[in-house]
């Protein structure tokens, strides 16, 4: 919606603590039902149970918005059967910036697509116990993309090598042991002292790069904070809506843009939120709700008598 505060994008620092987040509860998961290699499989059946729902939902519904309201529109342009039909795997989206897939039909969806890859990975990572070297890796390519020896945007925000280990602070945070949390805090330590000195002038500021690390800064404390918490019902209902307002809130904005084309003030703001957070609690009933059943059968098959889920697998 164009908004900034401190001429920072919330947006950008929201998505890293998304990648956090979803490091720790995909850390749980795999440890709680999947830690075999002939369990990977059902690892990402798992995933595509979780994903797919209602994202074929939205993108139904966005691709119908903007071809009968949003006529000779950049988003119009994109509803190609090309485009489409590599948006439906999920993961050419997450490579949108090479061409791969168009990015105006869903845009949050690019990082499903980097989200599909680092489910990829993640249970071999746990499984090899290659965390630590997978870490090491990512942290080289964030740093050159920050400071400019590479594409900043993409390789310090969008692609996997360079985000990778992001993911990974959240998958220390998951019955953190001394050396992990360690890192997962020298690394929000780091983060802050860099994002102080892109803001000092000390580092030159480029694309996302002062909101990355001030999103890994916040978000490793605040996902650890937040593990110390009991349950409450109040996570089952934030984490069930979650998802469908990461995937319906641009199909809200192209809906108002239809019928009130004006800026972004306070009442159109509130506006989209509430319609996000309604058609969120719609979708997860209707379309989620049945898929669900199915998720949480295959992890008792995956592993006998696991119990109820709750906690950090409820926004699973």
């Amino acid at each position: 919606m164009g908004k900034t505060f401190m001429g920072l994008n919330p947006g950008v620092i929201a998505v890293i603590s998304f990648l956090i987040i979803s490091g720790f509860v995909m850390t749980s998961l795999i440890e709680r039902n999947y830690k075999a290699l002939e369990k990977v499989g059902l690892f990402y059946l798992d995933r595509v149970l979780r994903l797919y729902p209602q994202f074929l939902f939205y993108f139904v519904v966005s691709c119908t918005v903007i071809y009968f309201l949003l006529p000779d529109t950049p988003q119009a342009a994109e509803l190609t059967l090309r485009n489409i039909a590599a948006s439906l795997p999920m993961i050419p989206l997450g490579f949108y910036m090479f061409g791969a897939a168009g990015v105006e039909i869903l845009p949050p969806a690019w990082s499903l697509g980097l989200e599909m890859c680092f489910y990829l990975v993640i249970p071999f990572l746990i499984i090899y116990r290659a965390r630590g070297v997978a870490f090491a890796l990512s942290v080289a390519v964030f740093m050159a993309a920050c400071l400019g020896f590479i594409n900043t945007d993409l390789y310090g925000y969008r692609l996997l090598p360079g985000v990778l280990f992001m993911f990974l602070c959240g998958s220390y945070l998951y019955k953190p042991q001394a050396k992990g949390l360690a890192i997962a805090a020298g690394t929000a330590v780091a983060a802050a002292l860099i994002f102080v000195a892109i803001m000092a002038g000390l580092i030159e500021r480029r694309p996302f790069n002062a909101e990355v690390t001030v999103g890994i800064a916040l978000g490793v404390p605040a996902v650890y904070l937040l593990t110390k918490l009991k349950f409450h019902r109040a996570d089952e209902f934030l984490g069930n809506i979650s998802y469908g307002v990461f995937l319906n809130h641009f199909v809200v904005m192209y809906f108002l843009r239809a019928f009130w084309p004006v800026a972004y003030d306070g009442h159109i703001v509130a506006t989209v939120l509430a319609l996000s957070f309604l058609l969120s609690g719609v979708s997860y009933y209707c379309v989620e709700r049945p898929a669900l059943k199915l998720r949480h059968a295959l992890r008792a098959g995956a592993k006998s008598g696991v119990g109820q889920v709750r906690g950090s697998e409820i926004a699973a």
